[in-house]
């Protein structure tokens, strides 16, 4: 039968050229604990950098406390703090202000945001802004409004402009300012008194809108560059990667990535970066750079970490970290997957939601899988598996099972592998036809589902589970039949495994009906034959060699299936027809194989 079906662990990719691993020393230093106690924030901008560190820890309310104190203390003291530093520090304050679900100070966060705009003499800026954030909800509404339209009292009007005039605000403007709001105050709306809801996080918002609005931000931006205070443009630039990430294009998002990194290596956004533009881009590129560069991507990682020497954020950390360990595992470097996956082990229980925790746990079970330390691998596999289950995380609970199948085919378990495979093709369907999957991550586990239940077919013909096997593969035959919907994998893809199960399939029902299993007509065994034929004469255009490898494999098992009834003519004609087709397609070994049974057949 065919090779199609997922490998038990992913495989290892080969060294990224003359590209050295990181240095263990430097993964050490990186692997370590953030430095604790954090500086304290001494300014305006490093206020900005540690109260989103705050909000990445989802401590919205230490965020909150932090954010008020130097808003009022830039606010009352006069010193050096620069009017882009303060709107960093604003637009975080108003962020965490949302995150906590608090209405006045929402309200007062906005007014004194745009405001703040306005008097630093980017009224059109100030505008947008206000505009945007009535877009987003009505909870800021009579603040927002008020700071947008200012009056001559609170700041200086320009040659020619009449007393509380509104400024013109351009659809280009509108566009960057858009782009720049952060997701999390898109579509929000006013829980005053309330706590924030804890899934209200990064990456919430639809992919595919982002993907829109940032790139009509960075077509919109030459235009009103000398509109805005502060550069945009490394922060659209890396929110636009992570969205396309998300839709599942990773080219565009490494390009993007690395493009941002090299703009903020010729300019002085590095020290102005409250957003942590460089580190997103350094750990997006640890993930889309993992499959075919994984040493390059481990590099990424290891800068990534090592600039949050200083930042508690276990979410962030431990992410990055969980990428480190892929890419050292796939680059085929065990001695820094080890080290790795101990620190990594460690380092997990310091996350606050045990949503957090799965993710890491089946790395470092995937590692000591690797190492075929099987014992050890069960203790964070289970646990993961575990947290999968309360959570209700499908993915999860699909990968640890993937994992456990992958222990139980290398310790000769077929039985537990088999329950294992089953429970893997389960969740790769139900996520499959959720609504909430997303078009790519729908291929994916489509195709997941098709290769988990060829191996569960497999398993179940091999301990004669008859009617396990006949399921397996009426699944696949359903999940790829002509007529059903508009196809999210390729046709070839689609009519290999088809053929596969319906092939499965007749081999199942000759060795049921072989062995005398009840409910098993010869008559059906024929039938099932016939179909297969059929499905391999349907083949797409431009396989015909494929078709006629299936049309061998086809007609040597049925010649087999023929011997073992003693019907020796028929099966000697079958056997003669498998030869021809085996010599036909270059597969000498084959054609060998069977010309040993024609002959045998023959009484030679």
């Amino acid at each position: 039968m065919s090779a199609l079906g997922p490998d038990s662990i992913p495989v290892p990719g080969s060294a990224d050229g003359a590209l050295p691993p990181p240095q263990l020393d430097d993964l050490r230093i990186a692997l370590r604990p953030p430095e604790l106690p954090a500086p304290a924030p001494h300014d305006a901008l490093t206020a900005a950098h540690r109260v989103m560190d705050l909000l990445h820890a989802e401590r919205y309310r230490d965020a909150m406390v932090l954010a008020e104190h130097f808003a009022e203390r830039t606010r009352t003291q006069s010193g050096p703090t620069t009017a882009r530093d303060r709107l960093e520090l604003l637009r975080v304050r108003l962020l965490a202000s949302v995150l906590v679900g608090s209405g006045e100070p929402c309200e007062q966060a906005a007014a004194e945001l745009v405001t703040h705009l306005r008097r630093s003499g980017h009224r059109a800026q100030a505008a947008a802004t206000a505009t945007v954030l009535l877009e987003s909800g009505p909870s800021w509404r009579r603040e927002a409004r008020t700071a947008a339209l200012g009056t001559a009292a609170q700041a200086p009007k320009p040659s020619g402009r009449r007393r509380g005039e509104r400024t013109q605000v351009t659809a280009e403007l509108l566009a960057v300012v858009r782009g720049m709001q952060s997701p999390a105050l898109r579509g929000h709306t006013d829980r005053a008194g309330g706590e924030s809801d804890p899934s209200l996080h990064w990456g919430q918002a639809d992919p595919r809108s982002e993907v829109r609005l940032l790139r009509a931000a960075l077509e919109a931006l030459p235009t009103v560059k000398d509109q805005l205070l502060g550069d945009p443009e490394p922060l659209l630039m890396v929110r636009l990667a992570q969205a396309l990430e998300a839709v599942g294009d990773p080219a565009a998002a490494t390009t993007l990535a690395l493009d941002v990194l090299e703009r903020m290596d010729e300019g002085p956004e590095a020290a102005a970066d409250p957003q942590r533009a460089r580190t997103s881009a350094n750990a997006l590129l640890a993930r889309t750079l993992g499959e075919a560069h994984p040493v390059l991507a481990s590099h990424h990682a290891v800068d990534a970490l090592l600039s949050l020497r200083t930042v508690d954020d276990p979410p962030l950390r431990i992410g990055l970290i969980t990428d480190l360990l892929q890419a050292l595992m796939r680059a085929e470097l065990p001695v820094h997957a080890s080290f790795t996956a101990g620190r990594l082990l460690s380092l997990q229980r310091t996350l606050r939601r045990d949503a957090h925790r799965t993710a890491p746990l089946l790395a470092v079970a995937a590692q000591r899988i690797s190492a075929e330390r099987y014992d050890a691998a069960w203790v964070p596999l289970e646990q993961a598996r575990l947290i999968a289950r309360q959570e209700r995380d499908r993915r999860a609970g699909m990968e640890a099972a993937r994992l456990a199948a992958s222990i139980h085919e290398r310790t000769d378990d077929a039985r537990a592998q088999l329950v294992e495979l089953r429970q893997v093709a389960a969740s790769a369907h139900w996520l499959a036809d959720d609504l909430a999957t997303s078009g790519p991550e729908r291929s994916r586990m489509v195709l997941t589902e098709l290769q988990a239940q060829s191996l569960v077919m497999r398993r179940a013909m091999d301990l004669e589970e008859t009617t396990l096997a006949l399921s397996a593969a009426a699944q696949v035959e359903r999940r790829t039949r002509p007529d059903g919907g508009r196809p999210v994998l390729p046709a070839e893809l689609l009519w290999d495994h088809r053929v596969d199960a319906l092939v499965g399939r007749f081999i199942t029902l000759g060795a049921a009906a072989g062995r005398g299993e009840e409910d098993v007509d010869p008559d059906d065994v024929e039938q099932c034959r016939r179909e297969a034929l059929q499905a391999i004469d349907a083949m797409p255009a431009g396989h015909d060699a494929r078709a006629r490898y299936w049309a061998a494999y086809l007609d040597e098992r049925h010649a087999a299936l023929l011997a073992e009834r003693g019907e020796r003519e028929q099966a000697q004609k079958a056997a003669r027809r498998a030869h021809r087709g085996w010599l036909a397609i270059d597969a000498q070994e084959d054609a060998q194989r069977v010309a040993q049974l024609v002959d045998r057949l023959a009484g030679n």
